[in-house]
């Protein structure tokens, strides 16, 4: 082979790789062209959803402006309550969800031995999503499709009735048991609760009333209940005076479990009972105020 063939077929040589190298760099510049712009489409799309409004875990759209349910349990009466009072005290209940506007936020709190303290700390909260497109569309949030909207509904009521059962089932336990029932340091707490400050607010109040704390032991010290106004002028109100209730529309379901007044509990009656609450809570703010007695016997 003459040195001219060689030299042709050497250029030819390196003519044919460096075609082949600069095919493969064309190709993978190709590829990482498509890798970026996939890159940068998933990333604009990330950025679109982004800015859609999200539905949280507990079923609420973070919004300023929700409507807010404080629900109060006290433990201290649960062991005491008959089927029948179980039963129109979750049916209260679920009337309180029910009642919400759609976003609306309900938290449950409870004298839990846990829980209890001049803090207040829920056990559980959650929002009512909407039932309905057109709720949806009402409230300004992202369009979802009627069964989407109507599952998810589905799944926040049973999420809050099964809450409800586990809360109820604890005021059972002896470990969460409460010592005392501070109600009206619990109220104060309640009343001062950051996630209870808004414009649209709701009390639900299941109790039997009946203070027993440092501050006063309602019907079993003679004096310690006297009306709700003499009691608001005692140096023991400072202590556990609630923050302004203004605006606050509150139900108080009051179990009835014994005959007031009793051997333990001579200072007090039911009718005196079922007044001075409502009393106190109007004489703190409250506007809207409802009293629903859960008694063990009819006629009671």
């Amino acid at each position: 082979m003459t040195r001219s063939n060689r030299s042709s077929r050497s250029r030819f040589g390196q003519r044919g790789r460096r075609g082949k190298g600069n095919s493969r760099l064309l190709k993978g510049f190709a590829a990482a062209g498509m890798l970026v712009a996939t890159l940068g489409a998933g990333g604009y799309g990330l950025t679109e959803y982004m800015k859609i409004e999200q539905m949280g875990a507990s079923f609420c759209y973070a919004r300023p402006d929700q409507a807010e349910t404080a629900v109060f349990l006290d433990y201290s009466v649960h062991r005491n309550m008959s089927d029948a009072q179980r039963r129109d005290m979750m049916t209260a209940l679920e009337r309180a969800y029910d009642a919400l506007p759609v976003n609306g936020r309900i938290m449950v709190f409870t004298t839990a031995r846990d829980t209890g303290g001049s803090i207040a700390r829920p056990v559980y909260a959650q929002c009512r999503p909407a039932d309905t497109v057109g709720e949806q569309a009402a409230i300004g949030a992202p369009s979802k499709p009627r069964p989407n909207i109507e599952r998810i509904a589905e799944d926040a009521r049973a999420a809050f009735r099964g809450q409800l059962d586990r809360i109820l089932a604890d005021s059972h336990d002896t470990a969460k048991a409460a010592q005392e029932s501070p109600l009206l340091a619990n109220l104060q707490a309640i009343s001062r609760y950051p996630g209870f400050q808004g414009r649209d607010r709701a009390f639900v109040w299941l109790s039997d009333g009946i203070e027993n704390s440092e501050t006063a032991q309602f019907c079993q010290v003679k004096g310690d209940m006297p009306r709700a106004a003499t009691f608001m002028q005692r140096p023991a109100f400072n202590a556990v005076a609630p923050d302004s209730l203004t605006g606050v529309t509150a139900t108080l379901l009051l179990v009835e479990t014994i005959p007031l007044p009793s051997p333990s509990l001579a200072f007090c009656t039911h009718d005196e009972m079922r007044a001075w609450w409502p009393d106190y809570l109007r004489l703190n703010g409250a506007e809207r105020v409802r009293l629903e007695r859960l008694r063990r016997v009819n006629g009671s």
